[in-house]
């Protein structure tokens, strides 16, 4: 009985080891957010847009295959800066467009990345009023 217990226990063990970094690479890559758009099949504008409540954004994500970027909304604009700190994101340059302050960043955290202005970026804040989106590697659709 203690043999076929511990069998038992090594094999959950080893089936942890194998499938929980798979999970926690396809959860978001934000926390906290009101919603979260995923983008699947391109780095680029061309990506499809996939949407999500925010409690339902790990479970929307996991369920996608090829996902290339994600955003998130924050209605205060402090806590999409707050998730770029927790990155270690450094700043490379902001852009006003219109009623939309810019800031792209680049951290070792996040993989990959897209040129912008001469500079590889993989993070992107977009502020408009009091809040915010935050995406990687840049937003796409509407912020």
């Amino acid at each position: 009985m203690r043999k076929a217990l511990a069998l038992a226990a090594a094999i959950a063990v080893c089936a942890a080891v194998l499938v929980l970094p798979q999970v926690a690479a396809k959860l978001p890559v934000f926390s906290g957010a009101e919603s979260y758009q995923f983008y699947v099949g391109s780095v680029s504008s061309n990506a499809d847009i996939v949407a999500a409540e925010g409690a339902a954004a790990a479970a929307v994500k996991l369920t996608l295959g090829g996902v290339t970027g994600e955003s998130a909304r924050y209605a205060d604009a402090r806590d999409a800066f707050a998730q770029a700190e927790t990155l270690g994101a450094r700043l490379c340059f902001c852009e006003r467009a219109g009623d939309i302050v810019n800031y792209y960043y680049h951290t070792p955290r996040l993989r990959g990345g897209v040129e912008v202005g001469g500079m590889t970026v993989n993070l992107h804040v977009a502020v408009r009023g009091g809040s915010a989106s935050i995406g990687t590697p840049l937003i796409f659709g509407g912020y």
